[in-house]
Formats: C-alpha cells, structure tokens, sequence
C-alpha cells in the first residue's frame, strides 16, 4: 500500500510552531481526559466506554476514506494535546508512527489496535489482483559484499533516537512467531530458537536513549548516562572472507554509575547511514575483551520504541526472510476483537481518570454483553447458513471476521488495497464463481465506487449489497448516531438473506 507522506515534516513543523504561540484545538479547561482516535472504530468504542466524561475526537472525517488519509496540520496538535491517542497500527498509519517519534509522548498513552489482538497476514486467495504487480513488499538485510576499503567511520548519531530491547517481547510469547518462522526456515524446532535467544537478547537494559554525543540506558527501569567518544571500527573475518564490522564507542567524562565504559555496535552497516535496529556489546573493561569474542552467544538487540509489538513481529521475520510480512490492520471486524479492544481502552481510561473509573466500568460491562450479543447472532447465522462462501466486488476487510465465523470468501482486492480498477483476469474468475457455485449476493463495502460489484451483478444476476466494515461512516450516518454495533447488526441480516 502506498501513502503519499512527502509533507510530514513540514507538517510537524508548524505543528510544533502553532504549540509555541499557545494554540489549542482541544479545551482541557473542563478537567476532562483528551482522547483522539484516527478512525471511527476505536472512537466509538470509547463513546460507549465514556459517554461526556471524556473530550473526544476522531481525526478522519465522516465519508473520508482512511487509507489514503493525510493528516492537518491541526490534526497534528490534535494528538500532541491528547492524554490518550489510538490508532490502528500497520502500514496504514506509517504516517502516525512518523509523528510520534517527532514528539514527547511520554504523558501520553498510546493504544495500538493491532496489539490488543492477535493478528493475522494480509491474504491473497485465488483469483484475487495483488495491489500491483511486481511491488516490493519487503527489503533484505541481507549483508552486502564489502571489503576493509569499504569501512567507514561513523557518528553516534546514526544510531540516535529511542530504542528498546527485544527480550521482553521474547519472554512474554510476543516473538513466538519468529522463533516459529525460524523453525520452518531451519534445522531446529521453534522451542530451541527460543532458548538460544534467550541467551542471545537477554539483557537488564530495557531501552537506550542516544543522542549527538550521549547514550541513556534503562537498567531495570532506572537510567543512567553517560558521553560518548567514537573509538574507530574492530572488524571480523570469517572464514569464507566475510566481513562483519563493530563501531567502538568509549565513556568520557564523568558517566553515571552503572553506565558501560566500552560500548560497540553492530548492525550489518559499513558506512554512515541511520539504522533500522541494531545489537550492541558493552563492557567495563576493554575493547579487547569485546573483540574476543569473535562469535558471540550474547547480542542484546534493539529496535525502535516508536514500533508496535507486531511491527517487530514483522521486522524480524522480514530480517530473515528479505520479505516484509503485511498484517490486515481491520481487527475491529470480529466482535471477539472487538472486545479485547474495549478491555483495553477501558483499562487505560480507568488509570488515567480514576475518578470516573466506577462509570467506565459499568459501561464497559454493559457493551461488553451487547458485543457478545452480536457475536452469538453471528454464530448461530453461520451454523445455520445454506452456503458459507463471500463474494466481494471490492476490496475485503474482513480475514477476522471471516476466521472468527468459518467463511470463506472470493474478493477483487486484499483488505488494504488502494486498487480500485480489477484485471479483466480478476473479474472473469469472481463471474465465474459466482455463477458455478449460484452465489446469489455480491457484497461491497462502505463508501465504494460500487463499480467492480456492479459489474459482477451485471453478468451474473446477484443482488448487489452493502456488508459494512464499519472503517469509517458517511456524515449522514454518522449525524444519525450510527454506532459499530448498529452497523454490524444490520450486517446480521444482509449476511441472511446473502449466505441462506
């Protein structure tokens, strides 16, 4: 999927500058929580969550599309102002990921969707038109060919920014699809990748913090700083000619106590360039002593704390496989994640507004019984269903809630597709499906041009509905008071009269 992204700087920028000059566009005078959402899902969650007890915006507007959203310099004060900001996570909200790293957040808290549920890969079935041919879903980290000439020196600088340490995502069952992954790739099962990192990431330090000149470690939780000199490369031969290089960095000053001496990096670069994760060795007593170990079974290893549990998920399986996995970012579409979602932002509410936790709680408790509602329509619709097969003229959001219900489904396009014109090759197999299995309805989602299932209806003589994916409402909609539970109770019955 691709985002146009190119005025985020700018954007920040006079973000930042309207801040300065004491422009607001969310009133705190009231005492209230600032909650801002990027889309409708979670903003209707804390609507039910809430009610008035919190100041709440959603940043897309009603009838805007929210994969190709691009956000306002207002929007971007928006989420500077805001006590609680939630998004989706994914690829769609690279955009968000952008903003944060620019920012302060550490008053504020952050709610993925993405990390509230288990997540699934973005699927392509058959007959389905990838978002275009030949793109590039990924990138290798493979090493490069270089020689000693290659190496050059390098500045703190391109390792600075917020990291943190992959070892408790190891510990906490977070990376059990990677050692997963490394198990169909390798010789091991994944219980024995899993002990092998266990040695490899352990680590007290929870995150680093690397400026211009000065590196802050997370011991535990307590920082401790310290500056830094650049002490030149230590470089590694293997056997095979191979090169791997470390950037040797030395205390100076008077560090704090508890702070490494000797610190070398590695990243699998050889000249100055910023990187995208890297591992690190420490020491207090010698470079030396560092070099010694040519192979080491210890290599903390750190990623950037701007990125999602999933987003690390993601990353280092695409270390190994030079491909980047894309997760359907629509969690919301199964009520049961639905659910996990409201938990989560209740939980969140009730320590930030303590006051207001008792109100929060009830609510919760009551939305929580009318999701299980929907939930039990839905099940109770499929085990009673004529056919279990979804035909889409039109993007599919909706892998979770087909998993979550044993549907299968046909579509023009994955879930986060930008795509809005189908292959003549695509359109002849959903014809044909349709056709061979009698599928008497096609579905197309919420602000869709309509076109490729009015093609479909065309040719074959299906009923053309609407199945809401309940991303974003137009304003119509959403001036009447249209809610997530609403929408996906009429999808209640467009599924009966499509699926009996």
């Amino acid at each position: 999927m691709k985002r146009i992204v190119l005025f985020i700087g700018v954007l920040v920028c006079l973000s930042l500058s309207a801040m300065a000059s004491g422009r607001r566009f969310i009133d705190k005078a009231d005492g209230k929580t600032n909650v801002v959402t990027t889309i409708f899902p979670p903003y209707d969650f804390v609507r039910e969550i809430a009610g008035d007890k919190v100041n709440l915006t959603m940043l897309l507007p009603p009838g805007a599309e929210s994969h190709s959203f691009e956000p306002t310099p207002q929007d971007i004060i928006k989420i500077q102002n805001a006590d609680v900001f939630i998004y989706v996570g994914g690829e769609s909200d690279a955009w968000v990921e952008r903003i944060l790293k620019s920012m302060d957040t550490s008053r504020m808290s952050i709610i993925s969707l993405m990390d509230c549920v288990a997540v699934v890969e973005e699927e392509i079935v058959e007959g389905m038109q990838d978002e275009e041919e030949g793109h590039d879903h990924g990138h290798s980290h493979e090493e490069e060919s270089f020689t000693i000439a290659d190496v050059k020196d390098r500045a703190l600088t391109d390792w600075a920014g917020e990291w943190q340490s992959v070892y408790p995502h190891l510990l906490d069952g977070t990376l059990d699809p990677v050692m997963e992954h490394k198990a169909e790739e390798g010789e091991k099962t994944a219980r024995d990748y899993y002990e092998q990192y266990k040695t490899a990431y352990a680590t007290a330090i929870d995150k680093v913090s690397i400026s211009a000149d000065s590196m802050t470690f997370y011991i535990n939780g307590v920082p401790t700083r310290a500056q830094y000199a650049y002490r030149g490369t230590g470089i590694i031969a293997e056997d095979d000619g191979s090169l791997w290089v470390r950037y040797k960095f030395e205390a100076v000053g008077s560090p704090s106590k508890g702070a490494p001496k000797y610190i070398m990096f590695s990243d699998h670069l050889h000249a100055p360039a910023k990187t995208e994760h890297f591992h690190i060795y420490a020491s207090d007593k010698s470079f030396d002593e560092l070099m010694a170990d040519t192979n080491p079974t210890n290599y903390p290893t750190y990623y950037p704390a701007s990125l999602t549990k999933n987003e690390i998920v993601a990353e280092m399986i695409g270390h190994d496989h030079a491909e980047e996995v894309e997760y359907d970012e629509h969690v919301w579409t199964a009520p049961q994640n639905a659910k996990l979602i409201v938990r989560k932002i209740a939980a969140v509410l009730k320590e930030r507004d303590g006051a207001n936790a008792a109100v929060y709680e009830s609510n919760t408790t009551s939305y929580l019984a009318k999701l299980d509602e929907l939930d039990a329509s839905f099940q109770e619709l499929v085990r009673s269903a004529k056919r279990r097969t979804m035909v889409f003229g039109d993007r599919f959001p909706f892998r979770y809630f087909a998993d979550a219900y044993g549907l299968s489904y046909f579509a023009a396009f994955p879930g986060c597709s930008t795509e809005t014109e189908a292959s003549a090759a695509t359109i002849a197999f959903l014809i044909n499906k349709i056709r061979a299995e009698k599928i008497p309805a096609v579905f197309h989602i919420e602000l869709s041009n309509e076109k490729i299932a009015d093609i479909l209806c065309e040719e074959t003589g299906a009923q053309k509905m609407l199945l809401h994916a309940v991303h974003n409402v137009s304003k119509r909609d959403f001036d009447g008071g249209a809610s997530y539970y609403t929408l996906m109770s009429r999808n209640i019955q467009t599924l009966r009269e499509a699926l009996y």
